[in-house]
């Protein structure tokens, strides 16, 4: 296990490095999703286990939640508007692509609600497993997906948008009081986050523990960008990594059919966004984020990396994945598609 961790940091970092010389946005990102699926497809084992994962999406948190000040929160009175979107895009996705894997894929009606529900790329493989589901065609749905999101975000960021990088700051800006309550800050939100089971802890334990110091005024030292970067690396690194025993055929197959899926995501995502912006105030660029399908940490960090109201971002596909989460459980057991009802599949 620890071999394998190593090997996708290591994969992950040399694409980071392959982007950063070739001036690539975002390359911390984009680079190690590159470098780490290019080695999973050539036969490398990798995996970026959870005691890798929770430390650096508690950095995440905390710096997100660094973002909610007093002028982002008075924007929360436009919020309803914005999340009830979110679940008229999550009904309308899931049903129509549901009917598309369905009807021209040829999954099975776990597998395909499962595949086509936006968002929660772990959560959907355990739970659609759990329910019969063929667990490959759901992990490849949504590693393509993730990955083509991630890539397109960034890309249509800088290209049509003209994005910048976030101004550096340095881990000295910060003194030893500052450090010490952002450490305070995350264990204490993850543990707090934790015992009251609250999905995905690491990350919006810390969050949430942080945007109430922000607001109170308490934690005012802005977040060093070296921890944005070691998370980039960490979970780009995750993201390719789900190539790991994906064969050339079974690739192409479902890369195909992910394609059509992921274009036709951000497709409705443009088309929400375009007319919730003039409607609620909040901007393009932060509406498009908040509605794309490219899972809670990794448009979380897109949003983080190119500055674009992270904790709006954050929230709202918090709240996507929350719904997602809910309604899955209960389709099933309303179509009475138990785990004891349904035979696991062979080509699991």
């Amino acid at each position: 296990m620890y071999a394998q961790a190593l090997a996708a940091l290591v994969a992950g970092a040399a694409g980071a490095l392959a982007f950063s010389v070739a001036h690539m946005p975002v390359p911390w990102l984009l680079g190690s999703i590159t470098g780490t699926a290019f080695a999973a497809m050539l036969g490398a084992r990798l995996r970026t286990p959870r005691w890798m994962r929770d430390p650096v999406l508690a950095v995440l948190g905390l710096m997100i939640g660094s973002t909610l000040h007093a002028e982002a929160a008075a924007s929360f009175a436009r919020w309803p508007l914005t999340l009830a979107a979110v679940a008229l895009y999550v009904v309308v996705v899931t049903g129509t692509l549901y009917a598309f894997l369905r009807r021209f894929a040829g999954f099975d009606p776990v597998t395909a609600y499962f595949s086509a529900a936006p968002g929660g790329f772990m959560a959907m493989t355990v739970i659609g497993g759990a329910f019969g589901g063929r667990t490959r065609n759901i992990v490849l749905a949504h590693s393509i997906r993730l990955v083509l999101v991630v890539f397109t975000l960034v890309t249509a960021y800088h290209v049509a948008l003209g994005g910048a990088p976030p101004r550096w700051v340095p881990l000295a800006a910060l003194g030893a009081r500052d450090l010490a309550l952002f450490a305070l800050l995350g264990a204490g939100g993850w543990w707090l986050a934790r015992l009251a089971r609250v999905p995905a802890a690491a990350m919006l334990g810390p969050m949430l523990a942080m945007a109430a110091a922000s607001l109170a005024g308490v934690a005012r030292a802005p977040m060093p960008t070296a921890p944005l970067l070691l998370a980039e690396l960490v979970l780009g690194s995750g993201i390719g990594a789900q190539f790991s025993g994906i064969g050339l055929r079974e690739l192409l197959r479902g890369g195909l059919i992910a394609l059509v899926s992921t274009l036709y995501m951000l497709a409705l995502s443009l088309a929400f966004a375009w007319l919730l912006a003039p409607l609620s105030g909040v901007s393009f660029p932060a509406l498009f984020l908040a509605l794309s399908p490219g899972g809670m940490s990794g448009v979380s960090i897109v949003a983080l990396a190119l500055g674009v109201e992270p904790a709006f971002v954050t929230l709202h596909n918090v709240f996507r994945v929350f719904l997602i989460l809910l309604a899955g459980p209960l389709v099933f057991r309303w179509t009475r598609r138990t785990p004891a009802a349904a035979a696991p599949p062979a080509d699991r």
